[in-house]
């Protein structure tokens, strides 16, 4: 950790006082709904909105019926309570209003947000924490936006709902996740700037805009990829900042200078890296069903700022991710760090692993991430969960619990690199040079796996076909077995698939030849 970061771990929670409300000035309409993210049908699809009419909540593909007494179910994980929190199911609600005109999906809304008000008193539980806070303040001033007038009406339901997100924005403010820094202190501070421009603060504006001015730089790397490689949280993160740029422009308040080249680097990265695959790559903690897709950001992009993504880009060497194409086939290949180092709770053992898609269609796949608490957490961030090689049973990463990792490999070198092929290298954390060298034809990849001072260790070298993956032969000059194993494309979700494991001496070079059969 970084000494400031460790200084702010050591800093006790603080409240704000309990007059705070009353200091409520200007509130501004922000219009921050963006049609292309918050009305698009497949995404309100994620949270069943007439079940939302009973109390019930569809969360990350998981179901319960919630007491909004208490807005806490016991039997869910941590996760899940975080999301109910989030209220990024309203912005469902509002988007099935706007469909609809149904005046249930509004009552739904203001009788949730009540029942909130009520069961979660300042400044208790998982409903203050900073990132709930920073997630659900945000979706609040969408649903204000896209039910309009239908709800600004009601006065007294504004008031109370106006008082309490300047009570919930003041506390965000003075408890800001500084000692974690990565997404969860960039939507801190994105939340800050949004919220401090619809309450017009503009001392409050401009002192949040210097910290995140510095975290653009930090957390955006020069390639455009978000600096903890997960694509789920990217695309999170330029969401965040159209938000930003939409309270912005409206209240002319300013961004810095590098606000906007940062969002083109970001689209262009994410564009590139997806093109071809089919889903979001699976690298880091990642899956689909959680970020707005590749194509409604890049929509998203194009109407508001007249920005094209730049989706040819094939080599991002900051982040460690190259592009590899050759007709139908489409691969994204993992060469570089974990993650900031100060910063490895999303990293997975995933260095030399890569993806494989032909014809937009997964074949060969990361294993996923699942959630966050399960007794799976340590399978899913495992070397053996992705498509990349072991030595003698070490994995890559040290992984402690949910969110910490240890020893780490070191060292990565991409030594070739082209259109169809790329060369590259790590050392273990015990000391192991291993080298990947990939290949890919028309209809056939080639992998070829060598380990320098390794002695007598065993060289195991992983793959993972989709589950949805058809015609698919191996001929591997090595041991090569196969069993069933764990895939999660959505949070939530598990499916079985099948691994094939080949293993060889460390003096002997594992090398595979896959290919697909053309129907």
């Amino acid at each position: 950790m970084k000494p400031s970061m460790v200084i702010a771990r050591l800093r006790r929670r603080r409240r704000v006082s309990r007059d705070v409300a009353k200091r409520v000035g200007v509130f501004r309409h922000l219009d921050i709904g963006i049609p292309e993210l918050d009305l698009e049908e497949r995404y309100a699809s994620r949270f069943d909105v007439d079940a939302l009419l009973r109390d019930e909540f569809l969360l990350i593909n998981e179901r319960h019926h919630v007491d909004l007494e208490a807005w806490n179910v016991s039997d869910a994980s941590h996760l899940w309570n975080f999301n109910l929190h989030y209220f990024e199911y309203c912005v469902a609600l509002a988007a099935a209003w706007r469909r609809s005109g149904d005046a249930e999906y509004l009552e739904c809304f203001k009788r949730l947000v009540r029942s909130w008000l009520h069961a979660c008193p300042y400044a208790d539980g998982d409903a203050w924490h900073p990132y709930t806070i920073s997630l659900r303040l945000v979706n609040w001033l969408i649903c204000i936006d896209l039910f309009g007038s239908a709800l600004s009406e009601d006065d007294a339901f504004m008031d109370a709902l106006t008082k309490s997100m300047y009570v919930q924005y003041r506390h965000l403010l003075i408890n800001q996740e500084a000692h974690l820094r990565a997404n969860h202190y960039w939507e801190n501070l994105k939340t800050l700037l949004i919220c401090a421009a619809a309450f017009d603060e503009q001392d409050v504006y401009r002192r949040v805009m210097r910290d995140f001015e510095r975290q653009l730089d930090e957390q955006i790397l020069p390639d455009g990829v978000h600096f903890e490689r997960s694509l789920m949280y990217h695309k999170l993160v330029l969401e965040g900042m159209l938000r930003v740029w939409l309270a912005a422009e409206q209240t002319g308040h300013p961004l810095p200078k590098n606000f906007m080249p940062k969002v083109q680097a970001m689209l262009n990265a994410m564009a590139s890296l997806e093109k071809g695959m089919g889903k979001t790559p699976f690298f880091n903690d990642a899956a689909d069903g959680v970020a707005k897709t590749c194509d409604q950001l890049v929509a998203a992009c194009k109407r508001l700022f007249g920005m094209d993504a730049d989706d040819s880009i094939t080599a991002f060497p900051n982040a460690g991710y190259y592009k590899l194409y050759d007709g139908d086939i489409a691969v994204m290949f993992d060469a570089g760090e974990p993650g900031p180092s100060y910063m490895l709770g999303h990293a997975h053992c995933d260095c030399l692993s890569f993806e494989l898609s032909y014809k937009g269609e997964p074949v060969i796949v990361n294993s996923g991430t699942y959630a966050y608490q399960s007794e799976l957490r340590p399978y899913f961030r495992s070397t053996a969960a992705h498509n990349t090689v072991m030595v003698d049973g070490e994995e890559q990463m040290e992984c402690w619990g949910e969110h910490r990792v240890g020893r780490s490999y070191r060292d990565v070198e991409v030594t070739e690199f082209d259109a169809s092929h790329i060369a590259a290298s790590m050392v273990t954390a015990s000391g192991v040079s291993v080298q990947r060298i990939l290949v890919i034809g028309s209809d056939a990849l080639s992998l070829s796996d060598s380990v320098m001072d390794g002695g007598n260790a065993e060289v195991l070298s992983f793959i993972h076909i989709a589950p949805e993956a058809r015609n698919i032969k191996m001929d591997a000059a090595a041991s090569c077995s196969s069993a069933p194993c764990s895939y999660s494309p959505e949070f939530g979700i598990l499916m079985e698939s099948t691994a094939y494991a080949m293993s060889a001496p460390a003096s002997v070079a594992t090398r595979l030849e896959l290919g697909w059969l053309h129907e």
